[in-house]
């Protein structure tokens, strides 16, 4: 098998291809051919070292999500799982994925349709998307609805499902050309913010100075303070990332004068209870399938450039999803 190994914090330049012998499955786990090996952020911060929660030990295979098909199952993996070998499945929450072969707990592996494209079986960012929909507000037709960085992943996928639900969306982005990619997606407005990430005063007009219900901010820094300013009255913000910045402190009396508030999210938290995993992967594929929601194609790379993909995320190049083909 081939994998790509992290010895040493860093840099792209980190992630070497290595040859190795053939995994084998242990008790619980079965045994996948890699097909895709999703890449995310949280990728680049442990690979950085930058990662103060998501600890990883030296060496390591990076990659918590991929797409494969079942080679061999390990002892106690019982059939009534519905993992059998040749069974095509994703997974989100396994380490090593950036590899020919990865070695998956069976309760965490997610049987897929076979018709699923690589990108619509890459289900990391649409279980993300599905906690953040339903955790924080019920949502009602006519909700008014924040999402920042909306041309992202991510951020399509949450003005779809918003959408979906009923709910009135402006989306955030940094150009024109990707205004339009929120636009197609049927976002009710959507501001594009110069280098100082003014956003405010136009969620105020676009609002009628109301405000939005529920904000969804992935950038941190430059941006959250300013997105608790465009909450009305009883309104929550969840902080999900930091891609400005680190996330800054709030004074509590910010929030409390106007029942606001303000919740933080991982969507691990979301997905421990294996039955939890299942019940959530059921409603995105139930999603996908019937055809509302649409993932962007997503960018491939071999395996062995894995830093280039790396760098190209790091640099801003890349648009949407990318993954590796071992």
């Amino acid at each position: 098998m081939r994998k790509v190994v992290l010895k040493e914090f860093g840099g792209p330049e980190q992630l070497i291809v290595e040859t190795a012998e053939d995994l084998h499955p242990g008790p619980g786990q079965i045994l996948v051919d890699v097909e895709a090996a999703g890449i995310n952020y949280l990728d680049l911060t442990q690979r950085s070292g930058a990662s103060r929660v998501h600890l990883i030990e030296l060496p390591t295979v990076l990659g918590l999500e991929g797409v494969g098909r079942v080679r061999a199952l390990g002892d106690g993996v019982a059939a009534s799982s519905g993992i059998k070998v040749g069974t095509r499945v994703s997974w989100m929450d396994a380490r090593g994925s950036y590899a020919s072969q990865a070695v998956v707990p069976a309760e965490r592996a997610i049987a897929i349709p076979d018709s699923f494209t690589i990108s619509e079986g890459l289900l990391f960012q649409a279980m993300t998307a599905h906690y953040l929909v339903h955790e924080y507000r019920g949502i009602q037709p006519g909700d008014r609805v924040l999402v920042h960085a909306a041309a992202g992943g991510l951020g399509q996928l949450l003005v779809q499902w918003f959408k979906h639900l009923g709910a009135w969306v402006v989306g955030t982005t940094s150009s024109d050309r990707k205004a339009e990619i929120i636009r197609a997606l049927g976002a009710d407005a959507v501001i594009v913010y110069g280098d100082d990430y003014d956003f405010v005063d136009q969620v105020a007009k676009l609002t009628g100075g109301k405000g939005v219900d529920l904000a969804i901010d992935s950038l941190g820094e430059k941006t959250l303070l300013k997105t608790v300013a465009t909450l009305a009255g009883g309104g929550t913000v969840v902080a999900i990332g930091a891609a400005s910045g680190p996330i800054p402190s709030i004074n509590p009396t910010a929030l409390t004068q106007r029942g606001l508030r303000l919740a933080g999210g991982s969507v691990f938290s979301y997905v421990a209870d294996p039955g939890e995993l299942q019940e959530r992967a059921s409603d995105v594929i139930a999603a996908v399938q019937a055809g509302w929601l649409k993932l962007d194609e997503a960018t491939s790379y071999p395996l062995d450039r894995a830093a280039a993909a790396h760098q190209d995320i790091e640099s801003r190049r890349a648009k949407g999803k990318l993954y590796l083909i071992p």
